[in-house]
């Protein structure tokens, strides 16, 4: 009776090893929660909402010839239409500056930045090929580069600049049209960059690790500040962002 009992036990035992990996050889990338890289039809990346976090580096191409790399702290919220595009929102909050070498001309910007863009992964193209191209290791991981382009407006509040009129730095005369320390003008930001999905961390059901490089032209040409009456000043502002960050999943779509 007790060799059956052992036998019963071990047999059981044995049962549920065997049920487990039965489970596990079953998960599959269409699978909602155990998507390994979160592109499937049913994938992290699929009808979800995300908000996250980054960090980056400035540069500003205005009147003068050189800029110092400036932090920019950055907030994401993004919804994907599809599983290779989205659209989202960005807010920024950061730093600009500019200086002539030759002169005492500089200028130091904080500034505050929100747009809308969209973004279209380069797996879109594939998808078009076929829907199962995220079964392919390669195509897999080139399927996160991305472009897109948006719509923003940016407030720039000139904290240090340096007179025309006078070299000190700061002070500025009253009503001088070639300087404003306070604008707020539109901006096109074009986007360049990768998405890398992460299935799981942490708690969270996924979330995606972000490197972009933005090249956003303004509707102004005083970030830096200036407008100088010089023959060559006929372009507006451009600035520049290199950035990474992570943006994480905080709904899973009801329909699935």
């Amino acid at each position: 009776m007790v060799s059956k009992f052992k036998l019963l036990l071990v047999s059981s035992v044995l049962g549920c090893f065997a049920a487990g990996a039965q489970v596990r050889t079953e998960i599959s990338l269409r699978d909602l929660n155990n998507s390994a890289y979160g592109v499937g039809e049913q994938g992290y990346n699929s009808h979800n909402y995300s908000v996250g976090f980054g960090i980056g580096s400035s540069k500003l191409y205005g009147d003068w010839a050189y800029s110092n790399p400036q932090p920019v702290y950055i907030g994401y919220f993004e919804k994907n239409i599809s599983h290779a595009v989205s659209v989202g929102w960005t807010v920024s909050v950061g730093d600009l500056s500019t200086r002539d070498p030759y002169t005492f001309y500089r200028a130091f910007n904080h500034f505050t930045s929100v747009d809308q863009h969209i973004t279209i992964q380069l797996g879109s193209i594939f998808n078009l090929v076929t829907q199962d191209y995220y079964d392919n290791l390669l195509f897999r991981y080139i399927g996160g580069v991305y472009g897109g382009i948006g719509l923003g407006i940016i407030n720039n509040d000139v904290k240090r600049i340096a007179n025309f009129n006078e070299d000190i730095p700061g002070k500025i005369i009253t009503g001088n049209p070639t300087m404003l320390t306070n604008t707020t003008s539109l901006y096109v930001p074009v986007n360049v960059g990768y998405n890398l999905y992460i299935p799981k961390l942490l708690f969270f059901k996924g979330c995606v690790f972000n490197a972009n490089f933005q090249y956003a032209t303004a509707m102004s040409d005083y970030l830096d500040g200036y407008k100088p009456p010089l023959n060559a000043n006929k372009k507006n502002d451009v600035f520049t962002v290199m950035s990474v960050g992570f943006r994480f999943y905080i709904m899973q779509p009801a329909e699935y």
